[in-house]
């Protein structure tokens, strides 16, 4: 577990931070004089509790817990206090426990395995509570995770209709869609009158629909159109780009998590649907992982790990069967280790693959 604590005299810090050393509960302890400066350390919202004098001047421990608790709700709060009156003000701040001082050892031994049983308590809660999240990668798909065990959700679309406008709303999620823009997409043949009518029959298709799908969605009609909300799932789609912005720089100690960024891209963005409206993102989201790729080559053949970079090449070509940059890779990595004839027939499979297509 991870602590912080925060009070603004010095030697009652360094004593507190001794104190709870001597626990062996907290692999790591962070201990602040100003509240601020603690509040804006990049590491506070990850902290299991944090331990905090009331009475300091500025930001007291009071509203320093309210701030620490709306950055993360599971954090557990004790003050540390010289006046018992605080202690009804602080448990209306579901703070676990608090300390007088001066601190007496034994008492503090008690508030940490408090902490101690709080915590696992959380983690068992969370270990058995299920997690939701929508594929956009290949096909829409719904699945819950339990356990580390993932399951698919059954859902039974009435039509295709209705799937497609589901995932176009899902694509543009948090933002108005124009009835005006459903319609001409959807039903550009048809007169408003009756494109207006399937268009309200699909969108209550799609709202009952919900109830088969155990997290929030919701479909909201504005003035102008339809806004899809979506709370207690995650969309791999996003989720991925987010780990892929968020990497750390490609060298040794980091190459596991830039294979997992590759590899967890298994099909491109709802590529067995076939909708024209999401060419630009399923090209968009293709060309950063082809960039993936090209980085994971690059850093193989500059290790001179030729057999790696190989295996990334035929990755790559699964999914991408006629990327031109990959081919060249291929070609590059063929030559340079004498196998001219694997050169030759690359170079054919390419170009009569590319034939096939034009």
């Amino acid at each position: 577990m991870k602590a912080l604590i925060v009070d603004d005299e010095h030697l009652a810090l360094l004593h507190f931070k001794k104190m709870l050393e001597r626990t062996n509960a907290f692999q790591s302890i962070m201990a602040y004089q100003d509240p601020v400066e603690a509040l804006e350390h990049p590491e506070t919202p990850a902290v299991d509790a944090v331990f905090l004098d009331i009475e300091m001047p500025g930001v007291n421990g009071i509203e320093l817990a309210e701030a620490i608790q709306s950055m993360n709700e599971n954090i557990q709060v004790v003050f540390i206090t010289a006046y018992n009156e605080f202690a009804i003000k602080a448990f209306e701040l579901n703070a676990i426990d608090y300390l007088l001082k001066p601190v007496i050892y034994k008492r503090l031994e008690t508030t940490v395995e408090r902490i101690k049983t709080n915590n696992k308590l959380r983690q068992n809660a969370e270990n058995t509570e299920a997690h939701f999240s929508i594929q956009c990668f290949g096909s829409l798909q719904f699945h819950q995770t339990l356990k580390d065990v993932k399951t698919s959700i059954p859902v039974k679309w009435r039509t295709s209709k209705a799937r497609e406008i589901y995932l176009f709303l899902l694509h543009n999620q948090g933002h108005v869609v124009s009835k005006d823009m459903l319609i001409d997409l959807f039903w550009p043949h048809y007169d408003v009158s009756k494109a207006s009518t399937q268009l309200y029959s699909t969108i209550y298709q799609i709202r009952k629909l919900f109830s088969q799908i155990p997290f929030s969605q919701t479909i909201e009609k504005t003035d102008t159109g339809y806004i899809l909300r979506l709370s207690g799932a995650k969309i791999d789609v996003v989720e991925w780009e987010k780990s892929l912005k968020g990497a750390p720089p490609l060298n040794t100690a980091t190459l596991h998590l830039h294979m997992d960024i590759f590899m967890s891209y298994q099909n491109h963005y709802l590529m067995e649907h076939g909708y024209l409206w999401a060419e630009p993102e399923k090209t968009r989201l293709s060309q950063l992982w082809l960039g993936k790729a090209y980085e994971l080559i690059d850093y193989h053949i500059h290790e001179m790990n030729d057999h790696q970079a190989m295996d990334i090449c035929l990755q790559a070509e699964k999914i991408e069967p006629c990327d031109h940059k990959i081919m060249q890779y291929k070609l590059q990595l063929f030559n340079k280790n004498g196998k001219v004839e694997e050169a030759i027939k690359e170079y054919q499979r390419y170009k009569q693959m590319k034939d096939q297509i034009n």
